[in-house]
């Protein structure tokens, strides 16, 4: 693969976990799994191949920044799904109470 594709790589797989992020944001959930599935894709395609560092130092450093730029996005998004979990699963311990309650109070 040529030192251009592979940082057109790093730069597509930028873009998608930024579309995740602003979809988890945005609290669409359906969609960032969607973009999850694709953006994994973009990431089998660049690690299927030999990870030699580039022998020009500013594109090395360019393929350096984008990793760091990938992984601070992932980051976010982990941040912001953690937050969706602990909402649902307030919900879900809510559901079950109400369902223990109400066969607690059954008739028949």
């Amino acid at each position: 693969m040529q030192v251009a594709e592979v940082i057109s790589r790093y730069e597509h797989i930028l873009a998608a976990s930024g579309e995740m992020a602003l979809a988890a944001e945005e609290n669409r959930w359906e969609d960032l799994i969607n973009l999850e599935i694709a953006r994994r894709d973009l990431i089998n395609d660049v690690t299927a191949e030999s990870a030699t560092p580039f022998a020009d130092a500013a594109l090395q450093a360019r393929k350096e920044t984008l990793i760091r730029a990938i992984l601070a996005a992932d980051e976010q998004v982990k941040s912001l799904t953690a937050t969706w979990m602990a909402e649902m699963e307030g919900i879900l311990t809510s559901v079950q109470a109400e369902r223990k309650l109400a066969r607690a109070y059954e008739t028949g």
